[in-house]
């Protein structure tokens, strides 16, 4: 017995049709499950988030589930060009926001039609339904039909003793089929909203001459010394003594550990958190170079476990703003509070460009083809579980439909069918109010003959015209 022959009793079509329903959930678990990694590893080290907010202003998030990250792309890849970004933005709506379009319209056009085969054994189906549905599946055009068709709540049921759960399962079913069009026919919308690209941002300090100066150089000072130039005459300003100056740092804590402890003297605080130290009548010693009284002038600045700070990422009373970010460059440069460093601190864009995903328009979109699955194989499973026409073998198509439609025209309006133009057809049809349906213990489409059950007659309003359903 070959491979073939062993699982060709397999029921392969029904396994594939309710593995699609795990297939489309899987998504939805791995990002729900996912967005706390994804904020703390892909957003959070970030200086400048994806929506172009520096990560110490009030206000920005680097959750990646926040609504203020509705249309950005903030999972986002690379550094390209606005070229390079383009044709994959291009791209990706052609191929993947067409491509799968197709493929939806066709699964919808199956499984409509193969239900529409279904709904004709149990209800009186107009002539504009049907032709709606197994030839224009996916348009805006059966949108207005399949909203017609679900605001009729109460249409003739052929031959059943629970004629009110029919007309409810067949509201519920014109509700989904007008949902899963409006999604197909979205899809590509919803892909290019779902994508784009955003440029890449740095974040930046503007200084006192209107400079703007990295924030990867903004670095914590430690100690400032006043009277610098008693060091060395090349100081002209104060010497700034930042965390990453090791030596000088060194020289400043020696200089500090002959005066600091008792007795000792020093200034009131210049404000919370910043003492000026300093002896009138000491003479002190910096780097092995005496020094007369008084003492150099050293400001230091420390934090307290339960002190206030301006943002988390700015934990330092003072930052020195260079150049070049290096420890030399620093000691003659200006330094600001933390304040200031928050009030005129930004990110700007860059030349480079990055392409990538909405995170929470993914998750939406996921939901929606969950729901859109769902919808596909309820509505199959119920064509395979209670259709005559289906376990019957009879599958319909575009030829059969077209058969089978002309076949019912004919019928409704005899052999002068054939001289009539289109509006003709039209006016003929809706004036005969004529119905499709699947007459009993037989396996084709028919029209009405005048003993099945039909609407009764209604006062007609504007009530009336828009619950009447679908006609041409």
């Amino acid at each position: 017995m070959t491979f073939r022959q062993t699982f060709e009793s397999f029921p392969w079509r029904l396994f594939v049709v309710l593995m699609s329903l795990p297939l489309a959930l899987s998504p939805i678990i791995i990002l729900a499950t996912a967005a706390e990694e994804a904020s703390v590893g892909y957003i959070k080290g970030r200086d400048c988030y994806p929506n172009g907010m520096w990560k110490e202003t009030p206000g920005a998030t680097w959750r990646i589930m926040d609504s203020s990250y509705f249309f950005t792309p903030n999972l986002s890849f690379g550094a390209m060009t606005f070229t390079q970004v383009k044709v994959i933005d291009i791209a990706w709506d052609l191929l993947i926001g067409r491509g799968i379009q197709i493929l939806l319209a066709y699964v919808n056009y199956r499984v409509f039609n193969e239900w529409l085969l279904y709904h004709l054994e149990l209800h009186l189906t107009s002539y504009k339904m049907y032709t709606a549905v197994a030839f224009q599946t996916t348009t805006m055009s059966t949108l207005g039909v399949l909203g017609k068709e679900f605001l009729c709540f109460a249409p003739p049921v052929l031959g059943s003793s629970k004629k009110q759960w029919r007309r409810f399962f067949r509201w519920l079913a014109m509700f989904c089929m007008l949902i899963s069009t409006l999604y197909v026919l979205a899809f590509p919308t919803l892909m290019a909203a779902m994508t784009g690209y955003i440029s890449t941002y740095g974040a930046y300090v503007e200084n006192n001459e209107n400079n703007l100066i990295g924030f990867d150089q903004a670095i914590a000072v430690q100690y400032v010394i006043r009277n610098a130039s008693r060091i060395n005459p090349d100081y002209r300003k104060d010497l700034v003594v930042t965390n990453l100056d090791e030596d000088l740092m060194q020289k400043v804590q020696d200089c500090m550990s002959h005066f600091l402890f008792p007795p000792r003297s020093y200034a009131e605080p210049m404000e919370p958190n910043i003492h000026e130290y300093i002896i009138q009548n000491r003479t002190s010693k910096f780097g092995g170079k005496d020094l007369q009284e008084p003492t150099l002038s050293i400001v230091a600045t420390y934090r307290g476990s339960g002190d206030k700070i301006v943002s988390p990422g700015l934990v330092e009373m003072w930052y020195s703003l260079s150049n070049d970010g290096s420890p030399e460059a620093a000691r003659q440069a200006d330094y600001y509070n933390a304040s200031y460093i928050l009030s005129h601190g930004s990110c700007k864009p860059s030349e480079t460009y990055q392409w990538g995903f909405s995170y929470i328009f993914l998750f939406m979109v996921s939901i929606f083809n969950f729901i859109w699955s769902c919808i596909m194989v309820g509505m199959w499973f119920d064509t395979t579980r209670g259709s005559r026409m289906y376990k019957a073998g009879r599958r319909p198509g575009l030829l059969r439909s077209i058969m089978d439609i002309s076949a019912a025209i004919r019928e409704e309006l005899g052999n002068r069918v054939d001289q009539m133009s289109e509006d003709d057809i039209r006016d003929g049809l809706r004036n005969s109010e004529g119905k499709l349906l699947v007459p009993e213990r037989e396996l084709r489409i028919g029209r009405t003959s005048g003993h099945e059950p039909t609407e009764p007659a209604r006062k007609r309003t504007w009530k009336t015209a828009i619950t009447k359903g679908s006609t041409f």
